[in-house]
This record gives C-alpha cells, structure tokens and sequence, in this order.
C-alpha cells in the first residue's frame, strides 16, 4: 500500500508542478488541467528581414589617399606626388584643355593643365590606386581626386580622354602628342602635316631610329601607323 502511494504521488507532482515566480502550484486532482502559465521578462529571437531591394549591388573599390608635395617633371604627362609617378590622363587630351574642376580652390575652373600647375610646388591629397605593373606596386598611381575634388569616375566609368561625344577639332600640338604616344616611349615626332581637313599626318622616330607616319582624323584619334621612309 505504501509503494501504490508513493508512486502516485510522484505522478501528481510530475504532472502539475509550474514555476511561476518562484511559487509551486500543485493539484490534488492528478487528472486536473493546469492552465498556460505566461511567462514575462523574457525576449525572443528577433525575425530577421527578407532580403530587400532590386538588381544588383556593385561595390567600388576604394581609393588611397597620397598626401604630398607635387611636382611636374618633363612633359606636360608627367608628375610626381609625394615622390610617386601620378597619372592624371594621357598627354594628348591635356592638351586640348579640358576643364573639370576647380582643383586649386581659387574660385574658377581652369583647364586641367593649368590648374595642375597651379598646384606644382605645393601640398596636395591624391585619391589614387596604384598601377600593380610597378615593380614593387607602389611608385606609379592612377589619379581619380584632387584635394577631394574629381578627376574621373572611380567606379568603372569611362574617364574624361574616353568620351565618345562629339570631338572637338585637335590642334599642331595635340595631333603631334598623340601620334608620340601612339608609337611609344622616347618617340619624337619629325614633321607635321594637314591632310586636307580631315586631319593630320606625322612622322615619328622611335627610340630605335625606326620611322613610322602616323595618321590621325580631325580630332586627333590616331587612325593607323605605318612604317616610314
């Protein structure tokens, strides 16, 4: 008798014992319901969101910042920043003047040249990414912002000198630095000639003595490059 008690006091208790607050609730009755005790003070796992928004996120590489003195060296491409190779776009477009912004903060846009050596001498900030083909990566850098104002789209689009609107017509010297660059390094340019208004035939010398015409049409947009005489 006293083991058939024991055991169904264990049942009852099992069946109906609730914490709530730190007080027991018991039932006499074993086959007695015991209501949902609501427990307060407690905070579930929050709903994370559904993925929101349309089309596709495309991150931009973030550019590094070269503080220094800049200084120009022998043509009008080429300059220095903080003891670094900058490039800040190909000598044929700097000499057609582009005008972008206001770079030496003196209250009006100049053409990029003339703002860049207006700036030759002095501290600059230099949003830059370094060219890898640099033998330690670190000694030539593309510039894209000048003291935080832009030079070019840092997010893939097309740069300044890559602008397929309408061209303006390029001077003698433009034609002439752009037929250079077209046959390399060192080349040096030994006769300019207009074909009609069309453009412009030049002959250019190699580092190596090869000669070479190089035409360009009207705008300066190098055409083809052909061995000279």
């Amino acid at each position: 008798m006293r083991r058939r008690t024991t055991v169904l006091a264990a049942c009852v208790v099992a069946a109906t014992v609730l914490g709530v607050g730190g007080r027991l609730v018991f039932s006499e009755d074993p086959e007695h319901t015991v209501e949902t005790v609501h427990l307060d003070g407690f905070t579930g796992a929050p709903s994370l969101p559904e993925p929101g928004g349309e089309g596709e996120s495309v991150p931009v590489e973030g550019l590094e910042q070269l503080v220094g003195e800049l200084r120009s060296g022998d043509g009008p491409d080429d300059w220095y920043g903080a003891g670094v190779g900058v490039d800040f776009g190909p000598r044929a477009w700097l000499l057609t003047d582009p005008v972008l912004e206001d770079f030496d903060a003196d209250g009006v846009a100049d053409p990029v040249l003339e703002e860049l050596r207006s700036l030759d001498g002095s501290d600059v900030t230099l949003g830059v990414r370094y060219d890898a083909s640099g033998e330690d990566g670190r000694d030539e850098a593309d510039v894209f912002t000048i003291n935080g104002r832009s030079l070019r789209d840092p997010g893939g689009g097309p740069a300044p000198w890559e602008d397929t609107g309408p061209r303006a017509e390029a001077d003698r010297e433009s034609a002439r630095a752009a037929a250079e660059d077209a046959v390399g390094d060192g080349a040096r340019a030994t006769g300019v000639e207009r074909t009609g208004e069309d453009g412009w035939e030049i002959a250019v010398r190699s580092p190596d003595g090869r000669s070479y015409d190089v035409l360009l049409d009207h705008s300066g947009e190098v055409v083809d490059i052909r061995p000279g005489d």
